[in-house]
């Protein structure tokens, strides 16, 4: 079922774990046995495995639960809406833009 919507190695990107942690953790989740999982990768999971889940809602729940830049709210905001926005906006000249901008200080 994860590979009908998304892999387990675009998952492992978005979430930072490792594809076998993932792999262990979906096993154990397929088998019912949560104990060991974090609460976070439950929840990630009953998403992935909604009939209906899209994969922008699971990449969205990603950016919104795993992202590395939490601690800074104007960067989540930035990241929430290039995430919710993506199939609307040129995200590599946005990209290319941002690096100029470091490049030229």
């Amino acid at each position: 079922m994860i590979k009908q919507v998304i892999t387990i190695t675009e998952l492992s990107s978005l979430t930072g774990k490792s594809r076998p942690t993932l792999y262990k953790y979906w096993m154990n989740y397929s088998n019912n046995d949560k104990a060991n999982i974090p609460y976070s990768i439950i929840q990630l999971f009953d998403l992935v495995n909604k009939e209906n889940a899209s994969k922008k809602e699971i990449v969205n729940f990603c950016t919104k639960n795993f992202s590395k830049v939490n601690g800074d709210m104007e960067i989540q905001e930035i990241v929430n809406l290039l995430a919710d926005n993506k199939d609307k906006i040129d995200l590599k000249a946005i990209k290319k833009a941002i690096k100029e901008v470091i490049k030229n200080g």
